[in-house]
């Protein structure tokens, strides 16, 4: 699995974590971890449903935290984006 940036420059290590936090953090989120709507070829919305909202807690009360610990500098989109 890759995760490409796609630019031209990235001036700092401050705008390389703005470009790539914390869509980083779901590609390796994808390539490590094997749901169990993966395993048996199911794509039942409600699954797909509770996996995400498993992630995305995991997401806002332990990973961002550890971001902010580091100082590292993230990009949260806003509401609404598709």
């Amino acid at each position: 699995m890759q995760a490409q940036l796609w630019s031209e420059l990235v001036p700092s290590h401050r705008d390389l974590h703005y470009m790539v936090f914390p869509r980083l953090l779901a590609m390796a989120e994808r390539a490590w971890h094997k749901a169990g709507w993966e395993h048996d070829g199911t794509t039942n919305s409600s699954r797909l449903d509770d996996d995400w909202n498993r992630f995305s807690n995991v997401l806002g009360h332990r990973e961002l935290r550890r971001l902010d610990s580091k100082r590292i500098f993230y990009r949260i989109p806003p509401p609404g984006a598709r």
